[in-house]
């Protein structure tokens, strides 16, 4: 009888390690999938959702409004920093809520706080 030589057995290697969404780097229309998938999936509350699913540029009247006012057209296939756009608009609630609507305020950085954590690394 041969007398076998027991293998090293190594760890089987990790997936990458990586955030599960790239906010800052995303197009409107993108985002727009992406936190409909939150909702769908249960992270994000329909209030929450309210607050932060529906980017500007998605309205069909967009470069009739807010577009004619910065001069410039929608381009909801662009991809730019939607994390920073959402974290700009918390802080303007944060800065110009009514006195009582604090509610508002809650929802709008529950939801911001589920954003950022999707684009935290993750092992996969």
């Amino acid at each position: 009888m041969n007398a076998l030589t027991p293998l090293l057995a190594l760890p089987a290697p990790r997936s990458q390690c990586r955030a599960r969404f790239d906010l800052r780097n995303v197009s409107p229309r993108q985002y727009a999938e992406i936190t409909h998938e939150l909702y769908v999936e249960g992270s994000l509350r329909w209030d929450e959702y309210q607050w932060v699913g529906f980017p500007s540029e998605l309205h069909p009247d967009y470069d009739t409004t807010i577009g004619a006012l910065t001069g410039e057209k929608a381009d909801p296939d662009r991809p730019r920093d939607m994390l920073a756009a959402m974290e700009n608009h918390v802080d303007f609630i944060r800065r110009y809520a009514q006195p009582g609507d604090k509610a508002s305020f809650w929802r709008a950085e529950r939801a911001l706080d589920v954003l950022r954590r999707q684009t935290e690394p993750r092992w996969s």
